[in-house]
């Protein structure tokens, strides 16, 4: 099921549709004008999980986004995997569980043309493992805890792929839950164990105890399953599941005053769901001490509500998402004729290749005349450089003429090359004028050291080490700054580092 199956085209003009149809978003933005909008509603959403924040929750912008790149999806997987998770999160927070399972059924093909051919270009296994974990509580929520256990699987392995390590040990944890909600005690403590030989997050760890105390109390041991709330209370988790167990636990063992003592826990517990509230006041309405009497028939009542306007639509909206679910996974995986698939990949495969060697061949033949052109221009500009040292190299009187005074002359005299070579020296900031004038006498070649250190005013004994000392700021040998010098004067000069 892709983004055809759920009516969101209606949620692109106003505040109802944008909510599921559930009228509670308020907002009356316009419909955003391009992919790039809808781009940015996704980076405010990653961002605001990234950072831990309160779930996004601008409805005519999840749905715009679901929408666009429903429309582009096989061109952009993973912005349309991201925007079914957005979307089906908001959906499942205001209680739309079959659209939701819709959204999130669709973010699972979004990485597939038609489940058939891999987008290689897809990459987001992290939103894949939300999408799948999603899909896990939701069937755990309506006791298919089988199918939860698949989903959590996946969602593992995708975990795994995106190096989220904390994330897939928590994957690991919700599949062991599902197995201790199965009874299968020894395949859920052979996970629980390895989960706590290889994971180090205490968050993760808490969680241990409490898929022990769910399965202890599954298998009717009751004394392990306190024990079990025990641990997990005293690492500093007070989340409402515990309580219920210890609650219940407490009840199968006939001591209802500690039963009635944490059901009251749970239901003072702003986090509480609805569900173990419902469990909760059952406990209590069942309890005919004399400090409870007088509350059993307002507690019935409130039961009563809680299972008529919370749980039944509740059930209804969960069973009916998990039937898609399965309707999704019985489905052939090849639901395309494979021969015309595989003939058609082919033949688009051989023109995009030979259209792609043409343009290789056209490309390389242009980049090998430019150089070729390049190379030619180069070669001239060598030449004339080296003739032109010659000419200085017979001049009469040149240690007058290249005097240290007459630099700039000389410069301009000797050839432009070596005007220009001698300011793109300057600028880079890493030789005096003397030895910026040393490279352009050594460039123009045929002196001895002698003649070099009367010329620039240096000892005769010192003219080799700062020959040395400039070669080393220019990146080269004091043998092959000759040969370097030229080749930058024809080439260019980059920055130094």
């Amino acid at each position: 099921m892709l983004a055809g199956s759920l009516p969101v085209g209606c949620m692109l003009t106003g505040c109802k549709g944008a909510c599921g149809g559930m009228g509670t978003c308020g907002g009356t933005r316009q419909a955003s004008c391009g992919l790039g909008d809808v781009r940015q509603t996704l980076a405010v959403a990653d961002s605001i999980r990234v950072n831990h924040g309160v779930a996004y929750d601008d409805s005519l912008a999840l749905a715009e986004a679901y929408d666009a790149f429903g429309r582009y999806r096989i061109v952009y997987p993973d912005d349309y995997a991201r925007a079914c998770y957005y979307y089906g999160r908001m959906l499942r927070n205001r209680g739309d569980y079959v659209s939701a399972m819709q959204a999130f059924i669709s973010g699972t093909h979004a990485p597939y043309v038609q489940r058939v051919v891999p987008l290689p270009w897809f990459s987001n296994h992290a939103i894949l493992g939300r999408i799948y974990s999603n899909m896990g509580t939701m069937c755990h929520r309506k006791n298919e805890f089988e199918l939860s256990c698949q989903m959590y699987e996946q969602s593992s392995a995708q975990f795994l792929q995106a190096g989220d390590t904390i994330s897939y040990f928590y994957a690991l944890n919700a599949m062991a839950l599902q197995l201790a909600e199965q009874k299968k005690h020894d395949e859920t403590l052979v996970l629980l164990n390895d989960i706590e030989d290889n994971c180090s997050y205490s968050a993760v760890l808490n969680k241990i105890w409490e898929t022990k105390a769910i399965l202890y109390f599954n298998l009717a041991q009751y004394d392990s399953t306190i024990y079990s709330v025990k641990q997990l209370q005293a690492r500093g988790n007070h989340e409402s599941t515990g309580y219920v167990k210890e609650a219940q636990a407490f009840w199968e063992l006939h001591q209802y005053d500690s039963a009635v003592y944490y059901a009251g826990i749970v239901l003072e517990h702003p986090a509480a769901s609805e569900p173990d509230r419902y469990n909760m006041l059952y406990i209590l309405s069942n309890n005919h001490s004399e400090k409870n009497i007088k509350h059993v028939q307002e507690l019935s009542s409130e039961r009563a509500d809680i299972d008529k306007e919370i749980l039944d639509p509740l059930h209804e909206q969960l069973a009916l998402s998990v039937e898609l679910l399965r309707q999704d996974l019985n489905k052939k995986p090849y639901s395309v004729n494979i021969g015309l698939l595989l003939f058609y990949l082919f033949f688009v495969g051989c023109v995009a290749c030979g259209a792609f060697v043409l343009i290789k061949r056209h490309r390389q033949r242009s980049i090998d005349a430019i150089e070729t052109k390049h190379q030619e221009v180069y070669d001239q500009l060598r030449v004339e450089i080296e003739n032109n040292c010659k000419l200085l190299r017979k001049m009469q009187n040149i240690e007058t003429e290249l005097a240290w005074e007459q630099h700039q002359h000389v410069c301009e005299m000797a050839d432009k090359h070596f005007h220009l070579l001698a300011n793109k020296l300057r600028a880079l900031d890493v030789l005096n004028e003397r030895e910026i004038h040393l490279c352009i006498l050594v460039m123009i070649g045929g002196f001895s050291d002698k003649q070099l250190a009367n010329m620039l005013s240096y000892g005769t004994n010192s003219i080799r080490s700062i020959k040395l000392k400039t070669a080393n700021k220019l990146g080269t040998t004091s043998s092959n700054l000759r040969e370097f010098l030229i080749e930058k004067a024809v080439h260019g000069i980059e920055k130094l580092p």
